[in-house]
């Protein structure tokens, strides 16, 4: 059978629908390294230990600079787009994309835009 470009062509589009992007795959288990940056201050290292619990997604964050952990709440992967809260004594939901081969983004609690904190977060072996 001759194939025509309309069916290579199709075949391809096929091929791409079915595909995921490297973004939309599950996010790597393990300890992941990155940055906290609250409202106008320097960035603080961290870690964060990325799990399954119940066959959920879990995330605990974790610095030397901070004592004890802290645990994100209602955490959601869609494949682009790593949502979450955290309790500070305030909630803070972010939100975060991948730019390049890590997930960073904004975290807010209310505040205006211009003084929202952002988040880093490296995947382990990046």
């Amino acid at each position: 059978m001759k194939k025509t470009p309309i069916a290579i062509a199709a075949l391809a589009a096929a091929a791409m629908l079915g595909a995921k992007p490297a973004s939309a795959q599950e996010l790597a288990l393990g300890t992941w390294t990155g940055t906290m940056t609250p409202p106008g201050a320097e960035p603080v290292p961290v870690s964060f230990a990325v799990a399954r619990t119940d066959g959920k997604l879990s995330i605990v964050m974790s610095s030397a600079q901070v004592e004890g952990e802290m645990p994100f709440q209602d955490v959601i992967y869609d494949g682009s787009v790593l949502v979450f809260w955290w309790d500070v004594g305030v909630r803070v939901d972010c939100a975060l994309r991948w730019s390049g081969s890590s997930l960073q983004g904004s975290c807010t609690d209310g505040r205006p835009e211009d003084e929202q904190g952002a988040m880093l977060m490296t995947p382990p072996g990046a």
